[in-house]
C-alpha cells in the first residue's frame, strides 16, 4: 500500500518540489520555512514554531486577554480545557481581531461554530483532513492545532503518524477522502468528475459537499496563518515519543522532493502558463452550460443563507444554492463570502481584482466569471480585465505589490517570504495588508468550492 500511495501521490507533485535549505532556523533570512521530512522532524519543527517571527505586529497577550481566555476555557468545560480545543490564548484569532476590520469578519469574529444539523461527517475525521491540508501546505501553525485536537479526541500517536506516511492503516472510505483532500489542496484546477465519483463509492452527496466545504476552509486558514508566520502558542506540547515504526518514515503528504534528504525548502513548479484570452472565454462559455456535480438547494433555502440585504431582483446565485444545503454552516460561509465582496477597507476595485487573480491561477471558471462581472460593473473594460493576467500590470505600484502577493498565496502559500509581505506593507497599512491576505484566503475557498462542485456560471 505504501508503494501504491507513493505512486498515486507522485502525480500531484507537479505543482511543488523542493530544494535544500540553508542550515539554521526553520525560516532563514527572507526564505520560506523548511519542510519536515519525518515525524520527529515535524514535532521538532512544531516546537520551534513557537518562536516564529510574525510578519504583522502581534504583541504579547495582555492580562485582560489571558483572563478572558481562561474564562472561555472554563465555560467550555473539559473539552475547552484541552489546549487548542476552544480555550486558551489563540494567536490566529488575536491577529485577526488586531488587524482585520470588524465589518469584514462579521460573525466570524466571535468564533461561532454552532453545529449544523444537516452535517453528518465525524468532526475528528474532519480534523484529520485539516491535518493533511496543513501538512501539504507546510503550515506549522495549523498543523500544531490539529495535532493537539486529534490527541484531545483520543486519536493515538501512531494513527496521527500514519496520516503522514502509511494510509493502509485506514479504511477505503478514509483513504478516498485523504486523496481528494490532498489533490484539491495542491491541484484544485485538475479536479475532475472522476474525483467526485470516487468519493461517491463511500459517501453521500451532501457528505461529499461537507468534506469539500471543510477542506476548502482549511486551505483558506492555512493561507492566513502560514504566510503571516503566526507563532504557535507556547503552552502546547509537541515533543512526544514516536514509535520505531514511524521514526524514519518519510512523509508522503508534505511537499517533499523524493530525492532530497532531511529538511527541505519548498520551491514550486509552475501550474503552467496562463491560458490565452480566447481559451478563457471558451472556458467561461463552457461553464455556462455545465451541470453541477453536487446537489443545489431550492431558492428558498438559498435565500435563507444569504444576507438579509441581498438583492431580491434576481435568482439566488448557484453558490448560494450550494451552501443552502446547510442552514447553519452554509449561512456562515455565505456571510463570509458576501462580506469579502462588500466590507472592509480596500477599494471595491482592488477587492474584485484580488478575486480575479485568485480564480485565474486556480482556473476556477465559475469564480472567474463572477470576478469579471464585478470588474465590468465597476467600469473596467474586458481589455482592462484581461490585462490583469500580466504580472507587471496594475494601475499603481501598490496594487502591483498586492496582486503579486495574492498570486503567490494562491499557488504556493508555503513559499511566502518576509519580503513578499513587506512589499505590500510599503504601500498599505498593517490592517490593509492583513485584508489583502484575508481576501486571498476567501478567494482560495470560494474557488475550490465552486469549481469542485462544477457550478453553472449564471452570467
Amino acid at each position: 500500500m505504501r508503494g501504491i500511495l507513493r505512486t498515486a501521490l507522485a502525480a500531484s507533485m507537479l505543482t511543488i518540489v523542493h530544494a535544500p535549505c540553508p542550515a539554521g532556523d526553520d525560516r532563514a533570512a527572507d526564505e520560506p520555512s523548511k519542510v519536515a521530512a519525518t515525524r520527529d522532524d515535524l514535532k521538532a519543527q512544531l516546537e520551534r514554531s513557537k518562536e516564529s517571527r510574525p510578519r504583522l505586529p502581534l504583541p504579547p497577550p495582555t492580562d485582560a486577554e489571558i483572563a478572558e481566555a481562561k474564562a472561555r476555557a472554563a465555560a467550555a468545560g473539559p473539552r475547552g480545557n484541552i489546549p487548542g480545543m476552544g480555550g486558551g490564548i489563540v494567536n490566529n484569532g488575536r491577529l485577526r481581531q488586531l488587524h482585520i476590520d470588524p465589518s469584514l469578519l462579521g460573525s466570524a469574529a466571535g468564533g461561532s461554530r454552532e453545529p449544523d444539523p444537516a452535517m453528518t461527517v465525524d468532526n475528528t475525521f474532519k480534523t484529520m483532513l485539516f491535518w493533511i491540508v496543513s501538512r501539504a501546505n507546510n503550515c506549522t501553525y495549523c498543523q500544531g492545532h490539529q495535532e493537539v485536537k486529534l490527541t484531545g479526541d483520543g486519536v493515538k500517536e501512531d494513527t496521527i503518524a500514519a496520516l503522514d506516511g502509511d494510509w493502509s492503516e485506514f479504511t477505503p472510505a478514509q483513504r478516498a477522502a485523504f486523496a481528494f483532500t490532498r489533490k484539491i489542496t495542491f491541484e484544485p484546477h485538475a479536479l475532475t468528475d472522476a474525483d467526485i465519483d470516487r468519493l461517491r463509492e463511500h459517501y453521500k452527496d451532501l457528505q461529499i459537499l461537507e468534506i469539500l466545504l471543510s477542506v476548502a476552509g482549511n486551505n483558506a486558514t492555512n493561507r492566513w496563518t502560514g504566510p503571516l508566520a503566526i507563532p504557535q502558542e507556547k503552552h502546547r506540547t509537541f515533543l512526544t515519543p514516536t514509535s520505531d515504526k514511524y521514526k524514519a518514515m518519510r512523509s508522503l503528504v508534505a511537499p517533499l522532493d523524493p530525492n532530497a534528504a532531511g529538511m527541505a525548502c519548498a520551491k514550486p513548479v509552475s501550474r503552467g502558463e496562463l491560458e490565452s484570452r480566447e481559451q478563457v472565454e471558451k472556458a467561461l462559455d463552457a461553464a455556462r452550460k455545465r451541470t453541477p456535480r453536487l446537489p443545489l438547494a431550492d431558492e428558498a433555502h438559498a435565500r435563507a443563507v444569504l444576507p438579509s440585504d441581498w438583492s431580491a431582483s434576481a435568482p439566488a446565485p448557484e453558490w448560494a444554492r450550494l451552501l443552502g444545503n446547510f442552514p447553519k454552516g452554509g449561512k456562515r460561509l455565505a456571510d463570509a463570502f458576501a462580506r469579502a465582496e462588500t466590507k472592509g477597507k480596500l477599494s471595491p476595485a482592488l477587492k474584485a481584482k484580488i478575486a480575479w487573480v485568485g480564480a485565474r491561477h486556480d482556473r476556477a471558471w465559475y469564480a472567474l466569471g463572477h470576478a469579471k462581472q464585478r470588474l465590468n460593473d465597476l467600469g473596467l473594460t474586458d481589455d482592462q480585465v484581461f490585462a490583469l493576467d500580466r504580472p507587471d500590470f496594475s494601475s499603481t505600484p501598490a496594487e502591483q505589490a498586492a496582486l503579486a502577493l495574492v498570486r503567490k498565496i494562491t499557488v504556493s502559500p508555503a513559499l511566502i517570504t518576509d519580503s513578499d509581505v513587506e512589499a505590500v506593507r510599503k504601500h498599505y497599512s498593517d490592517s490593509e495588508t492583513a485584508e489583502v491576505v484575508y481576501l486571498a484566503t476567501q478567494a482560495a475557498a470560494f474557488d475550490r468550492i465552486t469549481e469542485a462542485a462544477g457550478l453553472r456560471l449564471e452570467n
